[in-house]
């Protein structure tokens, strides 16, 4: 029983190792995909269509030693059309955008191809004799972008930045929003409340300052609710193995009664006693954590290291299924396991401490 209770443990321990290291891996890929795809930080004016480059703003943006790159970028809705087709889009105007890129699934929509053109159509109005007329534009598509998970509901169209600030009656120095990269996107957070900061101080006009986590909020908390989700499913194996425990130290804490009752006789008080068999079957918990550990963590990084797992790439972007072992996962999963293993077997070694002496050395 006691071997049943050490393998059950081992088992439930490498698998909880091995599918959090699953999760991290595919996590770590998805996360690695939004942060470059999605700006570090964005800074947006509030109460106003845009920020001018003569207001200093960029320069101060662009000196900050975490800042590796700043895009200048122009923001609005428009209407892509082709022929009798329409699909809304969000055109967002940069320095180094070449021609119209449009999503796979905006082109489908259209059922357009590179080199076609197109005609977008700004929600913004002009003034004329007639009244207000809408500013259209057509443009060349010149490349298309596949989906990613940063993909909102409504595409985005990319185009020069010149072209979108005539679309949305920008001045030729205006901006609409300000995207930064960073040199390490886990700083972001610490980067956007500095740059909040600062500009709370310099003063009263009200900016937007996002990072990349909050762009994509949905999909990381669904990131980290999977996460608990697979430690509390997985961990079952575990608490299973602590229930086979519980039932190896009722077993020795009835056979070894006789052992309990002279060692009380010799003057050995309760605690004692119950200390006695929780070490008991606190080893076996120790020992079978240990193992899982290992094992697991052995087991995960060959699965990576070798690529043993092999994916379609077109699809998932990757060749092989990436396991990523993270040692606060290690140390959640030891903490937790030991933690039962104490639970499990400290109920069998109270009732062998309670065991009157006389009935236990009658009965030996």
């Amino acid at each position: 029983m006691a071997l049943a209770a050490f393998l059950g443990l081992v088992l439930g321990v490498l698998a909880l190792v091995v599918a959090l290291a699953l999760l991290a891996g595919f996590q770590k890929h998805v996360r690695a995909r939004l942060a470059a795809e999605t700006p570090h930080v964005t800074l947006e004016p509030l109460g106003r269509d845009a920020v001018r480059e003569s207001e200093g703003l960029e320069k101060e943006l662009r000196a900050r030693p975490d800042v590796t790159r700043l895009s200048v970028v122009a923001r609005g809705r428009v209407w892509v059309s082709y022929g009798d087709s329409s699909v809304p889009a969000i055109a967002v105007g940069r320095t180094d955008a070449d021609g119209l890129a449009l999503t796979a699934s905006q082109a489908r929509d259209l059922g357009v191809f590179e080199g076609d053109t197109v005609r977008v159509v700004s929600s913004r109005t002009r003034l004329s004799p007639l009244g207000p007329v809408p500013i259209v534009g057509t443009f060349e598509v010149g490349a298309l972008r596949a989906s990613s998970p940063a993909s909102r509901r409504v595409g985005e169209a990319e185009l020069p930045l010149a072209a979108a600030r005539r679309l949305f009656l920008l001045p030729e120095d205006g901006a609409t929003a300000y995207e930064l990269t960073l040199r390490d996107p886990n700083e972001a957070p610490r980067v956007a409340a500095e740059i909040a900061a600062a500009l709370a101080a310099r003063s009263t006009e009200a900016f937007r300052v996002t990072t990349w986590e909050d762009a994509n909020r949905a999909l990381v908390t669904a990131l980290r609710l999977e996460r608990f989700a697979l430690f509390a499913t997985v961990f079952l194996i575990v608490f299973v193995a602590g229930l086979n425990l519980a039932a190896t130290s009722a077993v020795l804490a009835a056979t070894r009664s006789a052992d309990a009752a002279v060692l009380a006789v010799l003057g050995a008080s309760p605690g004692l006693v119950a200390r006695v068999f929780l070490l008991a079957g606190l080893g076996v918990g120790v020992l079978g954590t240990a193992t899982g550990l290992v094992a697991g963590t052995g087991l995960a990084m060959a699965l990576d290291r070798f690529a043993l797992i092999p994916l379609p790439a077109e699809v998932f972007g990757l060749a092989h299924v990436p396991f990523t072992v993270r040692v606060p996962d290690l140390l959640a999963i030891a903490a937790v396991s030991l933690l039962w293993s104490v639970v499990a077997a400290s109920w069998p070694s109270r009732a062998a401490s309670r065991l009157p002496v006389a009935e236990a050395l009658r009965a030996a």
